[in-house]
């Protein structure tokens, strides 16, 4: 897949989406009071809605559909296969 570059600024930075989050998080702390480094769990009970616009990471434009743009993969696994 080729970057997506920003039609205004030339960024090849990436881009944001705005979403609306509802729901309930139960984070996790250590016997210290720290934030536990496992809380990965506090996103599954959220749900998200919007986020069908994108925007810029640098100048904050328009610059699509998210659905156009997003590719699906998680930069981990984006990682691992090259």
């Amino acid at each position: 897949m080729t970057d997506i570059i920003c039609p205004h600024c030339d960024s090849k930075e990436g881009f944001y989406t705005k979403e609306q989050v509802k729901g309930t998080a139960t984070p996790h702390y250590t016997k210290n009071g720290h934030y536990a480094i496992e809380n990965g769990h506090i996103y599954d009970s959220l749900t998200h809605s919007g986020g069908k616009r994108a925007y810029c990471i640098d100048c904050h434009k328009y610059i699509g559909k998210s659905e156009d743009l997003i590719s699906g993969l998680l930069e981990e696994e984006v990682k691992e296969s090259v």
